[in-house]
């Protein structure tokens, strides 16, 4: 019987690296709960924004830029508020 993985960042290594600002922090928690298991995910604006309600999409990309450059994801914009995204 195969056994279901369980979702657990809690103790992850994000937490404590002070290069990354809380509003990524929070941002990669999302992204961690949506794309978990899967190996590319998708992503709009529109819905980061119902948990993140102040973020605007150059916010949003500024965000991921830097867990891009501390190597928590790989992202690329596709269309306008419209992204691909892997966790590392």
């Amino acid at each position: 019987m195969k056994r279901k993985q369980q979702l657990d960042i809690t103790n992850h290594e994000i937490w404590k690296d002070r290069n990354i600002k809380p509003e990524a922090k929070e941002i990669y928690a999302y992204l961690y709960s949506e794309g978990f298991d899967k190996t590319i995910s998708n992503i709009n604006i529109g819905r980061v924004q119902k948990e993140v309600k102040s973020i605007k999409n150059i916010a949003f990309r500024k965000n991921l830029q830097q867990l891009e450059e501390y190597k928590y994801i790989k992202f690329r914009e596709y269309d306008t508020g419209l992204y691909e995204y892997t966790i590392c």
